[in-house]
């Protein structure tokens, strides 16, 4: 019988090593908030204000499904609001420092 204690604790805790490498994983929230990151910057870079204010309606949305915190969507409003200015310099700025700030799988994993 002490065997099979060990074999059963020995798979438990193999079993909750994998739970704990799955929660690491970004959320899929977490992931379309960063391809919105991603569609913002590219806005920017191609200095394209169709796709900046269809990004800023995107991230309106998403803040109102409560899947932007308020920081989070008061953020990207800066920076579409830098480049909605004309002002791209500064929003990608902007936006590389949010995204070097808040990566989005962290360093290590």
């Amino acid at each position: 019988m002490p065997q099979l204690r060990q074999i059963l604790i020995f798979c438990v805790l193999f079993a909750s090593s994998f739970l704990v490498v799955g929660c690491s994983r970004p959320t899929e929230t977490a992931r379309e908030n960063r391809r919105l990151l991603d569609a913002i910057l590219t806005a920017i870079t191609m200095k394209n204000q169709k796709w900046l204010a269809d990004d800023a309606e995107i991230a309106k949305t998403r803040h109102e499904a409560r899947q932007l915190t308020d920081w989070e969507f008061e953020q990207l409003s800066r920076i579409i609001d830098k480049g909605s200015a004309g002002e791209w310099k500064a929003a990608e700025d902007l936006g590389y420092e949010f995204r070097k700030a808040h990566p989005f799988v962290k360093e290590g994993r």
